[in-house]
């Protein structure tokens, strides 16, 4: 068994707790990018057939808005920490799960094989949990942090992260693969706005739990 799948099965084992006292339950993952957060959702929802994932990547905004933030922003680091997702999309998802206990929410997702919007996606408001994974979930800026039930913070070591992400991006994008230190690169922004976030809101601190992954 892998590790993300023992880590999946320890927090199923929590959820059937946590349930107890909710009609409908909504969980949040946080945790610096490789840490394994939509791994370890993925199998929490093979595990729990009652679970809809929600990965907050699908809900980024579009390339060019993104574009346009980093060229305006005197602190590039910011866009990433405040705006660089629609959580205005993912704040009424969370509110609907909440009150409605059938149909479905459509609303569009990223596709990032194609850098544009896809398809609507259609989420079962009949579940009875929903998981969220992503990055500054916990930021107390950030209106959703405030409307989950429970707090999950994968810890990793960030160094060893950004290796697993790095071979991760190179396998996906080959020749095409743009290294950190490149000007059209980003990711020194968020690298930089996640240290920020750790170290002024430790959203270890504000976590019903934290795994190690």
């Amino acid at each position: 068994m892998l590790k993300s799948e023992r880590v999946a099965k320890k927090i199923n084992e929590k959820i059937k707790t946590w349930i107890i006292n909710h009609t409908k339950l909504v969980v949040a993952i946080d945790g610096y990018a490789g840490a394994g957060k939509t791994t370890v959702a993925d199998f929490i929802a093979k595990q729990n057939p009652n679970v809809l994932i929600i990965h907050l990547d699908d809900f980024i905004q579009h390339w060019k808005k993104r574009k346009q933030m980093i060229d305006k922003a005197k602190d590039k680091s910011k866009a990433f920490e405040y705006n660089w997702y629609r959580y205005e999309d993912l704040e009424k998802l969370i509110k609907e799960f909440k009150v409605k206990n059938k149909g479905y929410l459509k609303l569009k997702i990223y596709d990032f094989d194609k850098n544009n919007f896809g398809p609507k996606k259609s989420f079962d408001l009949s579940k009875k949990i929903l998981i969220i994974d992503g990055i500054f979930l916990f930021h107390p800026k950030h209106a959703i942090s405030r409307l989950f039930n429970k707090k999950i913070y994968l810890d990793t070591d960030f160094i060893r992260a950004d290796k697993k992400r790095i071979a991760r991006e190179k396998k996906k994008w080959g020749k095409s693969y743009v290294p950190e230190d490149h000007l059209n690169n980003w990711t020194k922004y968020f690298k930089i706005a996640y240290r920020r976030y750790v170290k002024k809101y430790k959203p270890q601190d504000r976590a019903d739990i934290v795994f190690k992954n």
